[in-house]
Order: C-alpha cells, then structure tokens, then sequence
C-alpha cells in the first residue's frame, strides 16, 4: 500500500513538471525573428511574415505558440 502512495505521488508530481514545463516552451520565437529584433526590424521570411499575420510565431523556423505583444508603456 506504501508504495501504491508513493507511485501514485510521483506520478503527480511529473505531470505538474510537465505542464509547468508546456507552459514555460509555449511562445517561443524563431531565431531568425528573434535576430531581426534585436535589429529594430522584423522578419521577412515569406513563412514567417505569413505565421505573423495568423498571431503565431513561425514553427518552420523553430518557433511556437502565439506571438506575445509587448505592452506600451504610457508617458
């Protein structure tokens, strides 16, 4: 019976790790779109501007989920 608990215990545990983990890799940008950034610029892959006008970052060039918009901030 001790061990039931205890397996029953671990297996909770991993699916919390798991969807933690799901949670945190949702929205991950290209690297090509990440590089454009950094620039000032965005992206013109033709996949890439084509995922963007969905709201998604591009899965052919290693992105995923939504794209987040970043809040503009009041003066």
């Amino acid at each position: 019976m001790k061990s039931l608990k205890s397996l029953v215990a671990l297996v909770a545990i991993v699916a919390a790790g798991v969807a933690f983990a799901a949670e945190k890799a949702e929205n991950k940008v290209a690297g090509c779109c990440a590089k454009a950034g950094k620039e000032g610029k965005t992206c013109s892959h033709a996949c890439c501007v084509e995922a963007a006008k969905a709201g998604n970052n591009c899965a052919k060039c290693g992105g995923s989920g939504k794209v987040e918009k970043k809040a503009e901030s009041k003066k």
